[in-house]
């Protein structure tokens, strides 16, 4: 007898899912495909984002580092405006990259007429001598990097005092 080459050796249950992993597999590799672009590009704007954030954080931080050293020129009465630049410094040998963040300082004007605080400069504040005041200013610090037109203000009321209205020997 002749062996019978028509003989199916699948289980008949399987006969309705030929093919069927394989639409499976390649539904989960298109799903995957897309989660994966989707992060890639969520990250990518990610870092865009935190690049622009960086150039706001360094004028802003600039603009304020204006109106402390107002406040250090205001100490001594320096009161007229003034101009510095804030260069980028990276990397472990720190050398200045790129171009530098201007800085413009207003001068600093009275708020007001001084007003008189207790004591004076002699007697440890007990009075007698020329009295003190406290004095008011208001001035304005401007950052700018031109590069990438990232710009902040600041507006600051700063206070000088108690000191005399005048310097003795001047």
């Amino acid at each position: 007898m002749l062996p019978n080459l028509e003989i199916d050796h699948e289980p008949l249950s399987r006969h309705g899912e030929k093919g069927a992993a394989l639409f499976v597999a390649l539904a989960l590799i298109i799903v995957l495909t897309f989660l994966g672009f989707g992060l890639l590009t969520r990250s990518f704007l990610s870092s865009r984002i935190a690049g622009l954030e960086r150039w706001s954080t360094k004028t802003f931080y600039a603009a304020d580092g204006g109106i402390n050293a107002a406040r250090a020129r205001l100490r001594v009465r320096q009161t007229l405006a003034f101009n510095f630049d804030v260069s980028d410094f990276r990397g472990p040998n720190a050398t200045a990259s790129g171009q530098p963040i201007a800085v413009q300082v207003t001068d600093l004007a009275m708020t007001g007429p001084p007003r008189p605080a207790g004591g004076s400069q002699v007697g440890g504040g007990q009075g007698g001598a020329e009295p003190l005041f406290i004095m008011f200013y208001r001035g304005n610090s401007s950052a700018l990097h031109a590069t990438t037109q990232s710009s902040r203000n600041i507006t600051a009321t700063m206070s000088l005092g108690p000191v005399p209205l005048s310097i003795p020997g001047t």
